[in-house]
């Protein structure tokens, strides 16, 4: 079932930071129990509608490039040059939204500028209409950023027409060109000396598409730890007391219940989205104190709202 994804979200709601409770899976850790998903995915088929079944992408496992590795020669000497951290946010609506949410986690008085190359209705199935590779490489050739965190998906569940053959959803076919796809974005990203994140999916209202979305994380996930990519697995963070969806989830500061969710049950609102990327600001704070360090540039002074913290 294609998923028409709604575009550019109005009037995200301005709210403090949170610190998220959910868990950045990095490469090489085991896959993260909280989110079940079904056996096989809706549409999925080995023979059939599936004209020309290939061989299921195979990623070669390589080193992962987190914020406490080694930092890249480029990112240390764009440091050095102006001492700012860049941030690129690529993605579709939802990444809109991650955009809007570190774009106020991470102000530009501490150091940090958060780009947003993000567009609606976009994805990984859809490169009839935008390649996302071909974009980004043209985005990054002006303006290189030292960190990337990416969310696709909401769009992709569905069939994908390539090579002359409609492959269905999570067939052996849409695996590997879908796979391919995301190692070639993924690169592309990589080229400017990156740290790369991926942003999992929230939990959906409406049942079938929850599954969908679930099988979808779950490809995206495996995928990631064979780049060498941290996920961060967004469901635990949109689950209520109960494990169900609710647009009403408690502040993780006061306790209180507090609207998370916009009316159509896939959206997050602006406090949202801070609550799923609390962790990954936090990761990227460090990653750039370590990059100010090793180009010899002065720590900038917290904001008060960072001093409280």
């Amino acid at each position: 079932m294609a998923v028409l994804v709604l575009g550019l979200i109005a009037g995200f709601v301005v709210g403090l930071s949170f610190a998220g409770d959910g868990r950045i899976a990095l490469p090489g850790s085991p896959a993260p129990a909280a989110s079940p998903v079904p056996p096989v995915a809706p549409g999925a088929s080995s023979t059939g509608t599936d004209a020309a079944p290939a061989t299921p992408t195979t990623v070669p496992a390589v080193a992962a490039r987190t914020v406490d590795g080694p930092i890249d020669p480029q990112v240390v000497a764009r440091m050095k040059r102006d001492g700012v951290l860049r941030v690129g946010v690529f993605g579709d609506s939802f990444g809109n939204g991650i955009w809007d949410a570190l774009y106020r986690q991470l102000p530009k008085d501490d150091g940090f500028e958060v780009l947003k190359f993000a567009k609606e209705a976009t994805g990984f199935t859809r490169y009839r209409v935008l390649d996302l590779e071909k974009r980004a490489r043209e985005q990054l050739a002006t303006q290189p950023v030292d960190a990337a965190v990416i969310s696709f998906g909401a769009n992709d569940a569905q069939a994908v027409f390539a090579d002359g053959h409609l492959h269905p959803l999570m067939s052996d076919g849409w695996k590997q060109v879908i796979g391919d796809r995301i190692d070639a974005f993924v690169a592309a990203v990589r080229s400017t000396g990156a740290v790369v994140y991926w942003v999992g999916l929230p939990v959906m209202r409406d049942p079938k598409l929850d599954v969908e979305m679930q099988a979808m994380d779950a490809f995206y996930a495996d995928h990631m730890r064979r780049l060498g990519v941290p996920f961060l697995d967004s469901r635990p963070l949109t689950l209520d007391a109960e494990g169900k969806y609710n647009a009403y989830l408690p502040d993780l500061k006061t306790g209180k219940p507090m609207l998370m969710r916009t009316g159509d049950g896939l959206h997050m609102i602006g406090v949202g989205y801070q609550r799923l990327t609390s962790s990954v600001a936090t990761d990227l704070r460090r990653y750039a104190d370590r990059t100010r360090r090793e180009a010899g540039r002065p720590l900038p002074t917290p904001t008060p709202t960072e001093a409280a913290r």
